[in-house]
């Protein structure tokens, strides 16, 4: 990949910025009166303080659109703050959305490798609306092929999305002066295409060792483009690569690696992430915990002796280093009035104390089709937690 001219680069990094724009804009300056302070209740140990006053994400909103469902998004903007954890602890840093990275940025760098002579064949308001001008994008050159067949075979988008978190230690977030940042990188298991528009969507599977190796590559490219700036020249800057799952899985993708450049322009060293997400119950849980899945159905069998309008609970696990760590469950009920709500969701609370005791935590969801009704909660180390939504 080639390597882009500071001064573009600076432009399109920092576009849309309020805080870089004219000298004089009254926000610019309003700005120097706001004290820098950070949130002072922390929900535990493991969450940051956050910055104030809040500012939010330049590339908001990406992550709905740009990931392959709302589990693998969920999932990646969880999962990399657990990352980010393991390398800006919350006990020394505070929090703020990525403000780096704009959204004209993220959208170039999802775009392919664009020839010369695709650029000059687009007419203005394409090679706008492309970023073509620019030509970042991270993901492999069509070189001309307008196919989709072809390009889904030899040419598919591997790069889905970008998501950054910034850090400050507390000295550092008096000056507005960066600590550290975590750069996400979602990569595509499945690239799906139409053959016309407004056509039937097709998927071409993706062999997930390229899609992490595409990823690493794009990380040293990120981190070259951003070291371009001089602030940003000897900053941490951690990167991690996660593989989404399917449009049609209702279980989210992982996180496989992550590895942090202190200085320079790539990273040195990546670091395994053992982790993997699975449906209770099912055989690939049963290979993991027998006893648990095992549980689950007797957990589900317990729901139908209850109430008769129940289908079935649908779990989701979150394995790490081969041990079932989490579960997310939900249940589906059809509402019929608050107190029946409350009885089921009593007997769901002692259920869920019998049959998943042992794991360090879960979440139980009682929902009428996509209305929360009720929420069961356990986190390691804490009592049970019962919730009942207001209907």
């Amino acid at each position: 990949m080639r390597k882009v001219s500071s001064l573009l680069l600076s432009a399109l990094l920092l576009a849309g910025c309020s805080d870089n724009g004219d000298p004089n804009n009254s926000k610019t300056s309003q700005k120097q009166d706001v004290k820098q302070i950070a949130t002072e209740s922390q929900i535990s140990k493991g969450y940051y303080r956050t910055l104030l006053p809040f500012k939010e994400s330049q590339a908001r909103g990406l992550t709905s659109t740009n990931m392959a469902s709302a589990y693998n998004g969920e999932t990646f903007e969880d999962g990399l703050l657990t990352i980010s954890q393991k390398v800006y602890s919350p006990d020394e840093y505070f929090y703020r959305d990525g403000q780096l990275l704009t959204k004209e940025a993220v959208q170039s760098y999802l775009e392919p490798q664009f020839t010369k002579e695709e650029i000059d064949a687009m007419d203005e308001d394409t090679r706008i609306e492309r970023n073509a001008y620019a030509n970042f994008g991270l993901n492999p050159s069509h070189k001309g092929e307008t196919d989709p067949v072809k390009i889904a075979r030899n040419s598919p988008a591997y790069l889905s999305h970008i998501l950054e978190q910034d850090f400050y230690t507390a000295e550092d977030a008096k000056n507005d002066k960066l600590s550290g940042m975590t750069i996400g990188l979602a990569m595509n298991s499945v690239y799906y295409y139409q053959k016309e528009q407004y056509g039937e969507v097709y998927g071409q599977k993706l062999d997930p060792k390229i899609s992490v190796s595409k990823g690493k590559e794009m990380a040293d490219e990120i981190l070259s483009r951003l070291r371009v700036k001089s602030e940003l020249k000897d900053l941490p800057i951690t990167f991690a690569i996660f593989v989404q799952s399917s449009a049609e899985s209702i279980v989210p993708g992982r996180f496989i690696a992550y590895g942090t450049s202190e200085k320079g322009n790539n990273i040195k060293k990546w670091m395994s992430i053992d982790e993997d997400h699975i449906l209770l119950p099912s055989v690939e849980a049963e290979k993991i915990d027998e006893g648990l899945n095992n549980n689950f159905k007797q957990f589900n069998e317990s729901l139908n002796n209850y109430f008769p309008n129940f289908t079935q609970a649908i779990g989701s696990a979150h394995v790490v280093d081969k041990k079932i760590s989490s579960l997310t469950i939900s249940i589906p009920l059809d509402y019929f009035g608050k107190a029946e709500v409350i009885g089921v969701t009593q007997h769901i609370a002692d259920q869920s104390k019998k049959y998943f005791d042992g794991l360090d935590s879960y979440e139980i969801s009682v929902v009428d089709n996509n209305k929360p009704l009720a929420l069961i909660t356990k986190e390691k180390g804490s009592d049970q937690n019962i919730h009942i939504y207001q209907q």
